[in-house]
């Protein structure tokens, strides 16, 4: 009878542990539905971070932009991403206006990204409006 009950409480254990991994997994990477993260990540995307950042922009040829969020004050990340670091080989985005007015929402993106509150293959749910100039540089 106790190897039964041992048995039961396994099965039990093992379908009821199944969802919440799923579930886990799923939440991973959570769809962008906030209107300015959702902005930013097309922005990133237009502008191409991730050729010299990587995929998710945990670093390639250049260095983590999640980790430098994680680590650096939300004034240096702004300084950095719009003034850039010529000599190391980062642009500065600060003429480009679509990175420029959107500055905030970068970051919070990058601060979501680095608490694992949004997951390196979070997507919008929405498409992007019609009417906007990803590659915009002036309005």
């Amino acid at each position: 009878m106790q190897v039964c009950s041992s048995a039961l409480l396994a099965v039990v254990l093992a379908v009821t542990q199944t969802p919440r991994a799923d579930a886990a997994a799923e939440g991973a990477n959570p769809p962008l539905t906030d209107v300015g993260i959702a902005s930013a990540w097309r922005t990133l995307r237009a502008v191409d971070c991730a050729r010299c950042h990587g995929k998710h922009y945990d670093g390639l040829a250049a260095p983590s932009i999640v980790n430098y969020a994680r680590t650096q004050s939300r004034e240096k990340f702004v300084r950095m991403v719009l003034d850039g670091d010529p000599p190391r080989g980062m642009p500065g985005y600060r003429t480009n206006t679509r990175v420029a007015e959107r500055i905030d929402d970068i970051y919070l993106y990058f601060q979501a990204r680095a608490n694992g509150t949004i997951g390196p293959d979070s997507r919008p749910i929405s498409p992007e409006p019609a009417d906007s100039d990803p590659l915009s540089e002036t309005k």
